[in-house]
């Protein structure tokens, strides 16, 4: 796990790299805010989006899985997590929303770069967990976060 500190006001923070690519859900990256962390001076709630720079080799695994997820707590414990959503109109039933806890699923080597909404979350949270065979994989993730 990396915990993210942000030395200027946009700025990449402290990369996360595995090699290979762990089998259970594993803590990622979490950005707290500053007043827990006095080494960061971007705060999750002062920002309006972030990106996750996402670099996948495949290696043997079936895939993997990344989660996002916030909390309302500066500080938060392993249970104050809560995983982002998607929503998607019903189309059977007016104004029936159906929301799917979000993730992101790679089958194949990529590099690509995922940008997300931070909403009214205190501290933010990413998790991986790869399926499948790990050997020769490896995933590097790198969190930015836009001061506004």
């Amino acid at each position: 796990m990396t915990i993210i500190t942000y030395p200027s006001a946009t700025e990449l923070g402290t990369e996360y790299t595995v090699t290979p690519v762990p089998t259970d859900e594993t803590d990622a990256i979490i950005i707290k805010p500053a007043s827990v962390d006095s080494s960061s001076v971007a705060d999750v709630g002062g920002n309006t989006q972030g990106t996750l720079f996402i670099n996948f080799t495949k290696g043997s695994l079936t895939k993997v899985t990344i989660k996002t997820y916030g909390s309302y707590k500066n500080n938060p414990g392993a249970s104050d997590w809560y995983q982002e959503v998607i929503e998607k109109d019903d189309a059977t039933t007016l104004g029936k929303v159906t929301l799917g806890k979000q993730y992101i699923e790679l089958d194949a080597s990529t590099k690509i770069a995922y940008h997300f909404p931070l909403g009214a979350f205190k501290s933010f949270k990413v998790t991986v967990q790869g399926t499948g065979t790990a050997s020769n994989s490896s995933l590097t993730l790198n969190a930015a976060l836009k001061v506004n």
